[in-house]
């Protein structure tokens, strides 16, 4: 997993590169926590090879979903397999959320 910073520091893009099991969470946390501190307004999930979360996964993102929507920031899950965009379906991430197709399109759009 890695994060881009992107226009100024306005932009943060998370590459989830893999399954999210519970020995990933710490490293998501960390890496959420960072931006929570920064004055990054939107967030981009990218979710590229992604088919599970874990639930602890699935909560840090949660409450991720809640600081943005509380600091009036849009976020946007990108390259969504089958799979995973039916269990944020399921869990209703899906209507909070922007979907776009890749995070370069979801960037795209977020710069206007």
């Amino acid at each position: 997993m890695r994060i881009s910073i992107e226009d100024d520091k306005k932009i943060a893009i998370f590459y989830i590169e893999k399954n999210m099991i519970s020995e990933d969470v710490d490293e998501l946390e960390e890496k959420i926590n960072s931006i929570r501190e920064s004055n990054i307004s939107s967030l981009i999930f990218d979710f590229s090879n992604v088919e599970y979360m874990c639930s602890s996964a699935l909560g840090l993102i949660a409450s991720t979903l809640r600081f943005a929507s509380e600091n009036n920031g849009s976020i946007y899950f990108s390259s969504l397999s089958k799979q995973l965009e039916s269990l944020f379906e399921s869990i209703k991430f899906l209507s909070i959320v922007n979907v776009t197709k890749t995070s370069q399109e979801a960037l795209n759009i977020i710069r206007g």
